[in-house]
């Protein structure tokens, strides 16, 4: 047997010690059970959270071996090595602590991982949607659209990676297209993807045309996000007149200003050196990070 299926066996044998505790108690973990669905992490929520025991352990190991080597290479250096009942309390306190962030890191990371992916979704989801209506308006079958969408991650990205489930459903797993648009509604993290195949489901099972509908949401949608541009421009500009106002115009004038009185003692250098050197620079990171995070929303 090779080292590496040694390893996965052991791996296995570890997680397997608490596998059973979880699926028992698998009601429980329902919310964690549809984050993990919707972050695309295709693991059963027992596995998973069997793998958050075992490497909660490891790192709690790992974080009593760091203080103890620690304290050995010190006390080492000054005198004889001992462990008194203060090292016992602070490896079992570091034991806590890597154990517990290690524990919620595996269940807050399903969450985390959704919400990056509904982003990435309803970025690019308005120009998915117009592509799919130009599609729909020249007669093309809905799964014969969505299918090709799901082959063009490279310019869609993560839109592809969800349609690419469905084409998975439609043609691997046997169920039928409604079926399956249902099932990919029900995992989505993109409440805009959910609202869109949503109502195409309505619209096929009231009897309507579907394409009629793509070509409509697609309008619908490119307004919407022209609007959002549009609000955007508006508050860069917003942002602009602040940052020439309190970063460019105000600190040039007090660098004037206490420059003079440098020059004629009646201040300190201090201050003006806080202000090129610390007030500018802090200032003009802060707009960027600002300008980021809007962009990013």
């Amino acid at each position: 047997m090779s080292a590496e299926s040694e390893g996965a066996r052991t791996w296995g044998i570890a997680t397997g010690i608490f596998r059973g505790y979880f699926i028992k108690r698998r009601d429980k973990y329902e919310k964690l059970r549809d984050k993990l669905l919707r972050a695309r992490i295709f693991m059963p929520v027992e596995r998973w959270l069997s793998q958050a025991i075992v490497y909660s352990l490891i790192a709690a190991g790992i974080a009593v071996s760091v203080y103890i080597l620690l304290r050995y290479l010190i006390l080492s250096l000054l005198a004889e090595f001992t462990l008194s009942e203060f090292d016992l309390g602070v490896s079992l306190m570091l034991a806590l602590i890597a154990f517990l962030g290690t524990y919620v890191g595996f269940l807050y990371y399903p969450s985390i991982k959704a919400w990056e992916r509904k982003g990435k979704i309803d970025m690019n989801l308005p120009y998915a949607i117009s592509y799919i209506s130009a599609m729909a308006s020249i007669g093309v079958y809905p799964f014969s659209i969505f299918k090709k969408l799901a082959g063009a991650e490279e310019t869609y990205g993560e839109v592809s990676r969800e349609l690419k489930l469905l084409v998975r459903d439609v043609e691997l797993l046997g169920f039928d297209f409604i079926t399956a648009l249902k099932k990919l509604v029900a995992t989505t993290p993109s409440s805009n993807m959910r609202a869109f195949l949503q109502g195409a489901v309505t619209t096929t099972l009231s009897g309507g045309d579907m394409g009629s509908y793509f070509v409509n949401t697609a309008q619908e949608y490119m307004e919407e996000r022209r609007k959002h541009y549009q609000d955007f421009i508006q508050t860069l500009e917003l942002f602009a007149e602040f940052y020439v106002i309190g970063v460019v115009a105000a600190p040039l004038l007090l660098v004037v200003v206490l420059s003079v009185l440098v020059f004629l003692g009646g201040a300190s250098i201090e201050g003006l050196s806080a202000i090129i050197y610390l007030v500018i620079p802090l200032g003009s990171a802060g707009f960027i990070f600002l300008v980021g995070t809007v962009s990013s929303e």
